[in-house]
C-alpha cells in the first residue's frame, strides 16, 4: 500500500510540476501579448482552475515528505512520548480535515460533471469539473497520506538514544 501511494503521489507531483511550468509560460505569453495589444481570452480562468488542480494534486506528496507547516520549536523540548502523541493527534486531525473536504466536495464535483459547468467568456470557456475532481482526488490522497503517517507514528518506537535525550 505504501509503495503504491508513493508512486501515485510522486507521479502527480511530477505532472503538476510540469503543469505549473506550462502555466507560468502561458501567463508569460499572455503578458507579452497584452503588451503587444493582443488579448488572450480565458487566461484568468485557466490560471485559477490550474492553481487549484496543482495545489490539490501535490498536497498528498507534501504530507508524505513531511513538508507541511509545523512548529518544531515547541515539540523539540517535549518528552518523546508527548511528542509522539502530538504527532499522532496532528495526523488524525489532518486526516479528518481532508476527509471533510472529500465529503463536502464530492457531490459538487459530480454535479459539475453532470451539468457541464463552464466558466469564462463566451469565446473561451473553461470546464470547471477537472478542478472540482482534483480537489476530491487530492483530498482523498491526503487522507491516505495522513492515515499512513498516523500508523507509522503509532507503530514506531523511538530509539533508546531519543528516549534518554528528551528525558522520557
Amino acid at each position: 500500500m505504501q509503495r503504491l501511494h508513493d508512486r501515485i503521489t510522486q507521479t502527480l507531483m511530477t505532472l503538476t510540476a510540469f503543469w505549473a511550468f506550462g502555466l507560468a509560460f502561458y501567463i508569460l505569453v499572455d503578458v507579452v501579448a497584452r503588451n503587444l495589444g493582443v488579448q488572450i481570452d480565458g487566461t484568468a480562468e485557466v490560471a485559477a482552475n490550474s492553481i487549484v488542480i496543482i495545489v490539490f494534486l501535490q498536497v498528498a506528496y507534501c504530507i508524505h515528505i513531511r513538508g507541511m507547516l509545523r512548529a518544531d520549536m515547541l515539540t523539540s523540548v517535549l518528552p518523546v512520548s508527548v511528542n509522539k502523541m502530538l504527532k499522532l493527534f496532528s495526523a488524525i486531525l489532518g486526516a479528518l480535515f481532508f476527509a471533510a473536504i472529500v465529503v463536502g466536495t464530492f457531490e459538487p464535483a459530480i454535479e459539475s460533471w453532470n451539468v457541464g459547468e463552464w466558466e469564462g467568456p463566451d469565446n473561451f470557456r473553461v470546464p470547471v469539473w477537472p478542478a472540482r475532481f482534483a480537489v476530491v482526488i487530492g483530498a482523498a490522497l491526503a487522507v491516505v497520506s495522513y492515515v499512513l503517517a498516523a500508523v507509522e507514528i503509532f507503530l514506531r518506537t523511538p530509539p533508546p538514544s531519543e528516549q534518554t535525550l528528551s528525558g522520557a
